[in-house]
């Protein structure tokens, strides 16, 4: 997928050669996030790349989604793995999850907050990231465009 002229499959696959050792390390996602966010920032020039930024302008950001299959919508606060945005504005191009195969969670409930992150937040693009850890076998197990 391309977003601002940048090829975000061909960065993602330049991230797993360029970390190989932290994902077969099965390192924390926040570790793997701060990583991927370096990088990202580097291809998105003009941006700010956050990880965990829990701000909507001034205010906590909020929003309103399920945390599960069976649950109902509440609102929730809400920290992104990562974002690409445009602090103290409204201009939010990407908001990212990551996950890490060795974690068993289910996507339901990132795959639900991204969804959350564009329909209620404006963002432009969502995505959710499973990278694959924990052995010599690092990659990219999914990665989904919400």
């Amino acid at each position: 997928m391309l977003v601002q002229d940048i090829n975000l499959e061909t960065l993602l696959h330049e991230f797993v050669a360029e970390q190989h050792q932290l994902l077969a390390n099965d390192s924390s996602e926040q570790a793997i996030s701060h990583q991927l966010a370096m990088k990202l920032a580097g291809a998105f020039s003009g941006w700010h790349v956050d990880c965990e930024y829990n701000r909507d302008i001034e205010k906590i950001k909020r929003l309103i989604y399920a945390i599960s299959p069976e649950g109902s919508t509440s609102e929730h606060n809400v920290v992104p793995d990562i974002i690409i945005h445009r602090r103290m504005t409204n201009d939010n191009l990407i908001a990212i999850e990551v996950k890490k195969s060795t974690n068993q969670e289910q996507s339901f409930k990132d795959l639900s907050k991204l969804k959350a992150f564009r329909e209620q937040l404006g963002y432009q693009h969502t995505l959710f990231i499973r990278f694959l850890t924990g052995s010599a076998n690092t990659g990219l197990a999914e990665y989904e465009f919400v």
